[in-house]
């Protein structure tokens, strides 16, 4: 296996050291690259004063051991997953896996070292937002007690494993549709930052979050859940006796426990991916309104307007308009 180390920090005097290990080339904010082990995209902008935002779009042609060294421990990063493979992500010498059905949200303290062992074949999409911890507690602590705990590392705090929430993975997936030439990518990509900030940063107010270093049995079965759900989204909500039956739990546990990872209720998250599903059928342009609301099985088109309102700020026809 193939063994790449990294060394990054907040202030981005490492781009041109990046772009020769990834035998890329730099293109203003852009290093991309194809060679023997990936093809792929980095794109890194400063944001503002004490946050800078990197994005990693690669596919991997071999196994590789990736090891990410920090030069300082004064940032934060927050760290978005999207993988068609499981990845190792080996953390203080313990390994937990990054994936569809398994964590995919990471916030890490700087001061620790950041290991992944990435399979062939492996696609993966992160978006990795780096916050100077001055500038962390100076803007956040107004608005969330939470980030005081967040750098508690007395609560064993500066290692977070978490699921993103479906608010931030619509995001990410509408960024990616916008191409990389696009003359508007730079102010799409702080959009899509500061938005998943403030999703972030409302989900830390809303539920408790989940700290364990390895995911339990029912963390794992509520994920498989979630998967269930997506995978049924053309068909009626299967209702929470049934998907409590399904990982042998009764319902009230069920329930609890599916808000308490996933920040909503069943029923909401099933329907919030129902109506993202009908807006990506409207943007292919293959379909009617009408259409949409049949096979996603909406009583009538009424009511998937009305909910596609309340959703996205626009009705179904005015969207489809768009493309």
């Amino acid at each position: 296996m193939k063994t790449v180390t990294y060394n990054y920090n907040s202030s981005l005097n490492w781009v041109d050291v990046l772009a020769d290990e990834k035998g890329g080339s730099l293109e203003g904010n852009f290093i991309k690259g194809d060679n023997e082990m990936f093809e792929g995209t980095h794109f890194f902008l400063p944001i503002e004063d004490g946050i800078t935002a990197m994005l990693l779009d690669a596919s991997y042609k071999e196994e590789v051991l990736l090891k990410y060294r920090n030069d300082n421990n004064n940032f934060i990063g927050l760290y978005f997953y999207l993988t068609n493979l499981d990845v190792d992500f080996i953390l203080d010498n313990q390994t937990t896996l990054l994936g569809k059905l398994n964590y995919n949200l990471a916030v890490v303290d700087s001061s620790i070292d950041m290991d992944y062992i990435v399979k062939k074949g492996t696609r993966i999409f992160v978006i990795c937002i780096l916050f100077e911890k001055g500038t962390l507690k100076k803007h956040f602590s107004k608005i969330t007690p939470i980030v005081d705990i967040v750098l508690d590392s007395k609560k064993n705090t500066v290692i977070r494993l978490d699921r993103m929430g479906v608010e931030n993975l619509i995001l990410i997936n509408d960024f990616r549709k916008i191409s990389y030439d696009n003359s508007l990518y730079k102010i799409y990509f702080k959009g899509l930052v500061y938005g998943l900030i403030g999703n972030y940063l409302e989900k830390l107010n809303t539920k408790k979050i989940v700290i364990d270093k390895t995911i339990t049995t029912d963390i794992k079965n509520i994920i498989a859940s979630k998967a269930m759900l997506q995978n049924s989204i053309e068909g009626p909500f299967p209702g929470v006796n049934f998907l409590a039956e399904q990982v042998a739990m009764s319902p009230s546990k069920y329930k609890i426990l599916f808000a308490k990872i996933c920040g909503i209720n069943p029923g909401t998250y099933f329907y919030n991916n129902k109506l993202n599903r009908a807006k990506e059928l409207l943007e292919t342009g293959k379909f009617t309104v009408n259409e949409v609301a049949h096979k996603l099985n909406y009583a009538n088109v009424s009511y998937l307007a009305k909910r596609f309102n309340e959703m996205y700020g626009v009705f179904p026809k005015e969207y489809q308009n768009l493309f």
